[in-house]
């Protein structure tokens, strides 16, 4: 997180995107704390007050995110939220069928291609694997 798309986001759109990694943390039934706080902090770096962050929380049941995807009509932005949704999705270790068709349905609605998902996720994964390499090189943990 931390990136320059982020000072281009509307509010609405900030809003779109934790409603979707809202209703993707509760796809697989089970919330893992790495997932709340992927959220507590997408939340903040977005600088979405509590209360709202609340309010996503309570409606994500009933959370259209098709619908919501469909707001996104920038298409960086909508890279962008895809990349948030395969980190997210891959943060617990076990990508699960239900965040995978939410993945694949948000993106199909913003217009993004299945291979440039598999390309974003491949991204994301490598990403992973390059950080907890460094930290074991660092010997900041035991891996």
């Amino acid at each position: 997180m931390g990136e320059d798309y982020i000072k281009e986001l509307s509010v609405e759109e900030k809003i779109v995107f934790l409603k979707i990694i809202c209703r993707l943390i509760k796809a697989d039934g089970s919330i893992d704390e790495d997932e709340i706080a992927f959220l507590k902090k997408t939340a903040e770096f977005f600088g979405v007050n509590n209360d709202a962050v609340l309010n996503v929380i309570k409606a994500a049941d009933s959370i259209d995110y098709v619908a919501e995807a469909r707001k996104i009509t920038n298409r960086r932005h909508a890279l962008q939220l895809i990349k948030e949704l395969c980190a997210l999705a891959n943060v617990d270790d076990d990508l699960d069928d239900k965040e995978l068709d939410i993945i694949i349905d948000s993106a199909h609605a913003m217009n993004i291609e299945d291979e440039k998902i598999i390309l974003i996720n491949r991204w994301v994964l490598d990403s992973q694997i390059v950080a907890q390499t460094g930290r074991i090189i660092l010997e900041e943990n035991n891996g």
